[in-house]
């Protein structure tokens, strides 16, 4: 459990013991325009204790640029010579964690600062839910109509919450962040989502070109597709808890 003062007054801009472990895990694959920002910026972050980078086999300099960070502390690299796909990579960081807390973060990030993550932290550890989804938010339209909201690889849990689903969790690839959802829900346990403003993911048409974005999106949909599929009856259970709730 992490000490919810320490996480609480460090915002404020207090020195606290760090007597609790925070772990960031940021999965990359071909980011090589994005990740050394975005990892700079969870390495300064104070709160998080250590950041746990898999390179899940890049084939641009993105290898390279990870290669940097190594004389940090905090920065742990986890390198695959082959895509292994984002979701084996995710679990392998949190195996490799030694974190109460993990924090997820994308590697595709535009305009991702210390306070993003504090934001996220800190409505975890103050028991607004038991997973906190952040959502990059460019206006209003992003906040209250946004269809993907679910889906944001943006957030916070702890780690005794998915151990019991580890491995279901390694192989859906893109469809983790539908099963997480899935399974919290399932359980009855709580989501929450903030609203993180002026952060938002690189373009993929730009980045990938059109036909690669139409090729991984339609690639994406299959893993959530068949994830539902797969787990049918996590589907009704959440569905059963959320009929409950809406009654009481």
């Amino acid at each position: 459990m992490i000490n919810k003062g320490r996480v609480l007054s460090a915002i404020k801009g207090e020195n606290m013991v760090n007597n609790y472990v925070v772990s960031a895990v940021i999965s990359v694959y071909n980011e090589e325009t994005t990740v050394m920002d975005v990892v700079k910026t969870v390495l300064e972050c104070e709160f998080v204790d250590e950041v746990i980078t898999v390179n899940d086999g890049s084939t641009d300099t993105t290898k390279n640029q990870l290669e940097i960070f190594q004389t940090d502390s905090k920065f742990k690299y986890l390198n695959f010579e082959k895509n292994k796909g984002k979701s084996y990579a995710m679990i392998t960081g949190v195996e490799e964690s030694k974190g109460d807390i993990i924090i997820f973060i994308d590697a595709d990030l535009i305009g991702l600062n210390v306070n993003h993550i504090n934001q996220i932290l800190t409505e975890l550890v103050s028991g607004k839910a038991d997973m906190i989804i952040g959502q990059p938010t460019e206006n209003k339209l992003d906040e209250k109509l946004n269809p993907f909201q679910m889906l944001s690889g943006e957030r916070a849990i702890f780690k005794k919450d998915i151990l019991p689903v580890i491995e279901d969790l390694r192989t859906v690839k893109y469809g983790i962040e539908t099963l997480l959802n899935l399974y919290y829900k399932s359980k009855g346990l709580s989501i929450r989502f903030t609203y993180l403003w002026n952060l938002f993911h690189q373009i993929k048409p730009r980045k990938e070109g059109f036909n690669s974005f139409v090729k991984n999106y339609s690639m994406e949909a299959k893993d959530i597709i068949t994830t539902l599929i797969a787990h049918h009856l996590l589907v009704w259970s959440a569905l059963g808890h959320s009929i409950r709730k809406r009654k009481r």
